[in-house]
């Protein structure tokens, strides 16, 4: 097996480790712990550029219980009544289905006798039963005031009271004697994720004996349970849900209209009590009016509990939540983006290789947050890792592996081969290189006419003196035209095109160029100091065949060069140019390469040496 196969073979085992690095994130515990970071991001990205639906069903109002206010004018205990007059607003107002965010754990009657007894006697003495009787009557009251709405109005809306845990209403005894009530778990899925940290990302449904608030009022509001198990909560919707506050509820400045056949959730509105962190970076809090959007306060993504409720209801009525790939999906992206990665890493350049690898990062994510957008969530850990890990893990193998080979070729050919070629051939197959290749290129002789004549003219150290000045000239044209000089032939030149976009035409502009600048030389007499009055003449040869390319000789000396039958044609092409008059030919399949653009002049067909049949040869006019 070849070294540069038994490479590949590493770096890909290599590939396919960092691969299973990435996708071991998943049992091992990582992807979670990311991803939840990964997944907040997206949410807030989605608010900041408004992408994604905000738009509600309209069936949801949120009513806020906003402590600071009430406190402010009357103690907290004559909430009670302020929630049984809500309920017959209510029911006058003809509303679907009344969500109490609010539990009322405390019987006042017991509570106000007891505090009494505190207050009083410091619980050590006996309160006068006159007093108890007092207090007991008052707190009885006020457990009435939102007792017998509860029990009326329950015959026409449909109340959903929550729970929470062994924290119940002081009704709760009662609560299966009262007509459409029902009792529902107020706990929201923390998290979200397998590792809780306290940020509402979902509400899952668990298959229990109780329901949980959201999907108990979406049953009411729909007539029908909801599908599915988890729900993702929409955030963009915290700012278009209608919430008001209590007191403007109250004194009818909110249009009762607004509130027929809806579903209208009442819960504390504070600013210490039923907070939830959110992904979201702003805080969503009371203040607010009619026809207003919802205003955003300090950062840090707080919002209470009944505006969570309402926002999860919401997603369920609208079906917008996000639906998660399943987890064969998400492992083949991951694959899809670790071969890709593996792809630029094998054939381009670090530098560009890294450039690609920052570009398919950011393209995955710009995809994947569009596709959040629309409620399609796909993981974007370790999916958007997998190509730093693959660079991580293959790129120090090709360093001291492949780099190294990279470098022995470039000390090797580095002080014969034009930079470019040589860059392009390393890109190629660097070992391929030291072995030998067979290549298509463009071959070139250039020979000057009867030199063998003119060395008999002159003394060796002129010859010598023309040879440099001259092949130092036409050097310089065949390289600004993306050709190497491959050796010199005494009176000639070898030379071969390959690493531009059209090597035959490159090929061609280069033999125009060299005999256009050896007539320019001819006519200032550059030449003469050398040669006298001798009139320099050239003829160029240009073929398009299969080569093979390599470093041939032995220990002792080592050129790299080109062989193969199709340099011979190329030769004996070059050898026409004085038989048919033109300084420059070119070969009918040179020609093909080439293309049409070129203004071909046809010079007939001639037998060559070597080819069993007759080849059309062209000039260019």
């Amino acid at each position: 097996m070849r070294k540069y196969q038994r490479h590949n073979i590493i770096t890909l085992f290599i590939a396919v480790a960092a691969i299973a690095v990435c996708a071991g994130a998943y049992p091992a515990g990582f992807q979670d712990i990311f991803e939840r970071k990964a997944y907040d991001a997206r949410v807030r990205l989605c608010d900041r550029l408004k992408l994604g639906s905000d738009a509600t069903s309209g069936k949801t109002i949120i009513v806020g219980i906003d402590e600071r206010s009430i406190i402010r004018e009357k103690p907290l205990l004559f909430i009670y009544d302020d929630i049984g007059r809500f309920l017959r607003r209510m029911d006058e107002y003809k509303v679907n289905t009344v969500g109490l965010d609010v539990i009322l754990v405390h019987k006042q009657s017991e509570k106000l006798r007891n505090a009494t007894r505190i207050f009083l006697a410091g619980g050590k003495a006996r309160v006068d039963d006159s007093i108890d009787r007092t207090m007991e009557g008052i707190g009885e009251k006020l457990d009435r005031s939102v007792l017998e709405p509860i029990i009326d109005v329950s015959e026409r809306v449909n109340i959903v009271q929550v729970v929470h845990g062994d924290l119940v209403p002081f009704f709760y005894g009662v609560s299966p004697l009262i007509k459409n009530m029902t009792i529902a778990d107020a706990v929201l899925t923390d998290g979200g994720f397998d590792s809780n940290d306290g940020v509402i990302r979902k509400q899952v449904f668990h298959a229990s004996a109780r329901p949980s608030f959201s999907s108990a009022l979406y049953q009411l509001s729909t007539g029908k349970p909801y599908n599915g198990n988890t729900v993702f909560v929409n955030y963009r919707m915290a700012g278009t849900i209608p919430f008001y506050r209590l007191d403007e509820v109250m004194s009818g400045k909110i249009d009762k209209q607004l509130f027929a056949g809806k579903t209208v959730i009442l819960g504390y509105i504070s600013g210490y009590e039923d907070v939830h962190a959110t992904p979201l970076e702003r805080d969503i809090s009371s203040g607010y009016r009619e026809g207003r959007k919802n205003e955003p306060r300090q950062k840090g993504g707080k919002m209470a509990g009944p505006l969570i409720h309402g926002l999860i209801l919401e997603t369920m009525l609208t079906g917008t939540t996000v639906r998660e790939a399943p987890l064969f999906i998400n492992i083949i992206i991951l694959i899809f983006l670790a071969a890709a990665a593996y792809a630029a890493i094998s054939y381009l350049k670090p530098l560009n290789a890294s450039a690609a690898l920052i570009t398919m990062i950011a393209a995955f994510f710009i995809v994947n947050l569009t596709m959040f957008s629309y409620g399609y969530y796909f993981h974007l850990f370790p999916q958007s890792a997998v190509p730093v890990v693959m660079a991580v893990a293959v790129y120090p193998y090709r360093y001291f592996v492949e780099e190294k080979m990279r470098r022995k070729v470039q000390k090797v050919f580095g002080y014969y081969i034009d930079q470019r070629v040589l860059d392009q051939l390393v890109e190629m197959d660097s070992e391929a290189l030291l072995a030998g290749d067979a290549r298509r290129i463009c071959i070139v002789f250039l020979d000057i006419r009867n030199f063998t004549r003119l060395s008999t003219t002159r003394s060796a150290h002129e010859m010598v003196q023309f040879l440099n000045f001259f092949f130092g000239e036409l050097t310089g044209i065949i390289q600004r035209n993306a050709g190497f000089v491959n050796k010199f032939t005494g009176d000639g030149i070898l030379a071969f095109f390959m690493t531009g976009q059209n090597p035959v035409g490159d090929a061609i502009t280069a033999g125009r160029e060299v005999i256009s600048e050896t007539g320019r030389l001819n006519r200032e007499k550059r030449f003469e100091k050398f040669l006298g009055d001798w009139e320099v003449g050239i003829g160029i040869g240009i073929h398009y065949g299969e080569v093979i390319l390599g470093n041939i000789g032995s220990q002792q000396k080592m050129d790299f060069t080109i062989i193969g039958e199709h340099v011979n044609i190329a030769s004996r092409i070059e050898g026409l140019t004085k038989e048919v008059g033109a300084s420059l030919l070119v070969s009918d399949d040179a020609r093909a390469a080439a293309g049409e653009d070129i203004p071909w002049k046809s010079v007939g067909q001639f037998t060559v040496k070597g080819i069993d049949h007759p080849i059309s040869l062209y000039t260019v006019e």
